[in-house]
């Protein structure tokens, strides 16, 4: 069976084989729905516009485009919404840890993480699994995509949160928002932010006196 590459839901979601990916995952109801989907509403309507405007560099603008539209959702969910804050609880937050460290080396090669309250960043190199793989041989049988890998990270991680927490139902949001990164420069760029969002917060002054911000790259 073919690996997809390209789907949607509410978000689109571009996963090229054995790349780089900066992956936003969140709590359930850390966000109201409206807000995520006036934003998605608005940022289609804007790459509609620059796709019709003939513009010669309408690839460079639609990626400003996504990073606006990036930027204002991690800023929603740093003020907190509805005090769904489960992560700032040091169990709970080593649960994912221990979970985005399992599959290192096997699934993906862990660069960063930064655990929030409310929200993980996390940046990973798929290419790994190539290593033993012609990139054309590659299929559902011998490569775990990026979709597949969230669900290993929240789905297995989920029941033993809420078993900390004394609560049952849904506890990651289903849908992460990703990012393939296009090159080194750019997840230079990615790393600091993730390294730098505790401090953009306002819970630590230096990212390294926060306890569950890793860099591995």
């Amino acid at each position: 069976m073919m690996i997809r590459t390209k789907y949607r839901q509410t978000l689109p979601h571009i996963l090229p084989i054995g790349s780089m990916f900066f992956v936003t995952f969140r709590l359930h109801d850390s966000l109201p729905l409206s807000f995520l989907k006036k934003m998605t509403i608005e940022l289609e309507a804007k790459v509609h516009e620059i796709r019709s405007s003939d513009s010669p560099n309408f690839k460079e603008e639609i990626y400003r485009q996504q990073k606006k539209f990036f930027q204002k959702y991690d800023e929603a969910l740093d003020e907190i919404y509805n005090n769904v804050d489960y992560l700032k609880n040091k169990k709970v937050a080593q649960v994912v840890a221990n979970k985005m460290h399992k599959y290192d080396g096997k699934l993906y090669k862990l660069l960063s993480y930064c655990i929030m309250p409310n929200h993980v960043h996390l940046v990973v190199d798929l290419s790994v699994q190539l290593e033993n793989l012609d990139v054309v041989d590659v299929n559902n049988e011998n490569y775990v995509q990026l979709d597949r890998i969230m669900q290993l990270i929240k789905g297995g991680s989920s029941y033993e949160i809420n078993k900390i927490l004394g609560r049952k139902g849904t506890f990651w949001q289903k849908e992460s928002y990703d990012h393939y990164v296009r090159n080194t420069k750019e997840l230079g760029n990615i790393i600091r932010y993730v390294e730098m969002n505790p401090v953009k917060a306002k819970l630590v002054l230096d990212w390294e006196d926060f306890e569950f911000t890793f860099c591995g790259y």
